[in-house]
């Protein structure tokens, strides 16, 4: 059932960045945190709740050089092998 329940977290993550998107907000899920950390400083020790992603959402910076820089896209033939 946890790892049930962690999985469908990733299902409301992904509805809040698309939503974040829409208004604007730019977002970042992070993973390779410490559970056990986050719970602490949340205080969900005793509750049946646990950390399993961190989100970052706020705006980027007006400075910020790279956001304007173009995307790379690599060809098809490059990434995808046929046999």
């Amino acid at each position: 059932m946890e790892a049930w329940s962690s999985n469908q977290v990733y299902i409301a993550l992904g509805t809040f960045m698309t939503a974040a998107a829409l208004l604007g907000v730019d977002t970042c899920a992070i993973e390779g945190f410490s559970p056990p950390d986050y719970d602490r400083l949340l205080s969900l020790d005793g509750t049946p709740y646990r950390s399993c992603v961190v989100c970052a959402a706020g705006y980027r910076s007006a400075d910020d050089k790279h956001a304007s820089l173009a995307k790379v896209r690599y060809p098809l033939a490059e990434l995808i092998k046929h046999r």
